[in-house]
């Protein structure tokens, strides 16, 4: 018997140096792929609450400070992760950790539609001047997101900040008079112009699948924050009915009460809610 000690224990050695590898691999073959983000695609819609530098006129006896930003809104962007964060999952799943983004760069575009600040303002004789404004823009912006997340399958927050251009599509005011004198509208040919953007938002994952540890569709809601400046210099004034057309500038049209300066400044904060599509 004790001759067969040291061969006996010879195998046991090679059987457990051999077997470690072999547990430990099929180990790893059971635990669940972590897929990160490639990209996200986000599609919005929401309304956003102005400020303007300049005293538009007056409705009635009340003044009005009216905003570019002011209106409707629907927004298009595009995410582009630059730095994964591995969080640990606290649902206690078998995924171990959950691929978050942590920093990411988004692209964006969208159609704000701005439909307010009319104005009713006396011109003397008993005669009142309103003007309607409609203003549409195209935003062109780049930003970057910062990410925390509270675990696989639960909320995110993110911060960003950034800036673009914003495209003018429509930029007019109509003109009519309270005696029925005929009316005009003013065809503004604004530069394009820049603006800054800061924004919170909050994220709930609808698809999470704990094997991927990824969420293929999101929920989200944003508040941003928007600084513009517009600059007016010149515009066409078109008689209504005809094709009269007179080029004028804020401080040559005697129609034109207030502002009087080429800037017009505003500011706006919008809540803006929508869906994330997640590729991974």
């Amino acid at each position: 018997m004790i001759r067969f000690n040291r061969p006996i224990q010879t195998i046991a050695l090679l059987v457990m140096l051999v077997g470690a590898p072999v547990t430990t691999a099929f180990a790893q073959d059971v635990e669940p792929a972590e897929l990160p983000t490639l990209f996200s695609v986000k599609a919005s819609a929401g309304y956003g609450l102005g400020r303007a530098r300049q005293m538009y006129g007056h409705d009635g006896s009340s003044e009005v400070w009216w905003s570019t930003g002011q209106g409707a809104k629907l927004n298009l962007a595009l995410d582009l992760p630059i730095i994964p964060v591995d969080v640990v999952d606290s649902l206690g799943s078998n995924s171990g950790t959950v691929p978050v983004v942590g920093l990411e760069l988004e692209a964006a575009s969208g159609y704000h539609l701005s439909t307010g600040g009319t104005t009713n303002d006396p011109i003397g004789g008993g005669v009142f001047q309103t003007t309607t404004r409609t203003t549409s823009y195209i935003p062109v912006t780049l930003g970057l997101n910062a990410r925390t997340s509270f675990g696989g399958g639960l909320p995110s927050i993110y911060i960003g900040a950034g800036g673009g251009v914003w495209i003018v599509g429509t930029y007019q005011e109509d003109v009519s008079f309270s005696d029925h004198s005929t009316g005009f509208t003013r065809k503004m040919h604004p530069p394009i112009p820049f603006g800054l953007y800061g924004a919170i938002g909050f994220e709930l994952p609808l698809m999470y699948d704990p094997n991927d540890a990824n969420s293929m569709f999101d929920l989200f809601a944003e508040v941003r924050l928007t600084e513009m400046t517009t600059y007016v210099y010149e515009y066409d004034a078109v008689t209504n009915g005809t094709s009269n057309t007179v080029s004028l500038d804020p401080l040559s049209d005697p129609s034109q009460p207030y502002p009087r300066d080429a800037a017009r400044s505003a500011s706006n904060v919008s809540l803006s809610i929508g869906f994330k599509y997640n590729l991974y």
